[in-house]
């Protein structure tokens, strides 16, 4: 009966075009072609990078896949906004794009919403926030792994990643990283959507989009957003008030996700806090917040509905 519940569900989710959020504003599911390939499909690179372990101050190799939309090559003059997403527990860099060698239902996306003007051409960079990309570290340590990650994407991931494709950065300084943050977004999903959060509370200044997708902040604990959603939001507001307060979050989660226990609390928690504007005006509002009727804890189907929805908002 469980695994008909889900079935069901599940089917739900990829068959009905268009649901009702049950937050603030309506949003599309994801269309059916766009599960198909595109007619203009940019291409995945591997990039090999340097970067500190940080726990021992050891360099280490770690790699990441670069997503580049169709038309690269030929337009050398060309730059792009550039979007980093961060995968969940236990799973690895390549598998949101499918890897050098498969194309996921991410990538179709992505193809699709840069071919139909839904968002702009833009880079998808997709690291891992173990201490290298063989998991060396067990599970446990993740929360860990994704405190300490925004430290090694403003100094080591974004000046590697920047420094070779053409982004809005006219160099690697942190001066024109944060002069660029304008064309620059973090998403992730589950411990993903986490990092995405500790990113926000340690490198807004050199990124403006936010995208925590199934995962709150442990800015205060583990499962904050769950336990100590007061705590969580007041200190995520003295974050926010440092630095550069020009920001967008966008969270999204799914009915049927154990997220949207943790998420749902932390959100009304923010709403209570001055510095965080929640509402559906993309112009003037900062804190965006929908649970998709169905949505699993699968980041496999999920983080594509997901980002169908986000990614639009962003780079305005």
């Amino acid at each position: 009966m469980k695994n008909l519940k889900t079935t069901c569900l599940l089917i739900f989710a990829l068959l009905v075009p268009v649901f009702a959020f049950s937050q603030i504003h309506e949003a599309k599911a994801l269309p059916g072609i766009y599960r198909t390939q595109a007619n203009h499909q940019g291409k995945v690179v591997k990039l090999d990078y340097q970067a500190h372990r940080y726990d021992s101050d050891t360099l280490i190799i770690k790699h990441c896949y670069v997503y580049l939309p169709w038309g690269y090559d030929d337009h050398p003059e060309q730059k792009y906004d550039i979007l980093y997403f961060m995968h969940g527990g236990g799973s690895t860099a390549e598998k949101f794009l499918g890897g050098l060698d498969s194309i996921s239902i991410n990538r179709n996306n992505l193809d699709h919403m840069i071919e139909e003007g839904r968002i702009p051409a833009t880079i998808v960079v997709t690291p891992s926030f173990y201490r290298n990309d063989y998991r060396e570290d067990p599970l446990p340590e993740a929360g860990k792994c994704v405190e300490i990650f925004p430290r090694e994407l403003v100094e080591e991931l974004i000046p590697a990643v920047e420094g070779k494709f053409r982004t809005f950065a006219k160099s690697t300084s942190k001066a024109d990283i944060m002069e660029s943050r304008d064309h620059r977004a973090f998403a992730g999903f589950s411990m993903g959507g986490v990092t995405t959060w500790w990113v926000f509370a340690k490198a807004k200044d050199y990124i403006k989009y936010f995208a925590p997708l199934s995962g709150d902040s442990w800015c205060v604990q583990q499962m904050g957003g769950k336990n100590a959603p007061e705590e969580t939001a007041k200190k995520l507001a003295e974050y926010a008030a440092k630095g550069n307060q020009d920001f967008i979050v966008y969270s999204l989660t799914g009915s049927e996700d154990s997220a949207v226990n943790q998420l749902t609390p932390q959100i009304e928690a923010m709403k209570k806090q001055s510095i965080f504007r929640f509402g559906n005006d993309f112009t003037k509002d900062n804190l965006f917040f929908s649970v998709f009727p169905g949505g699993l804890h699968d980041s496999a189907i999920y983080a594509a509905y997901y980002l169908y929805n986000a990614l639009p908002a962003f780079f305005k």
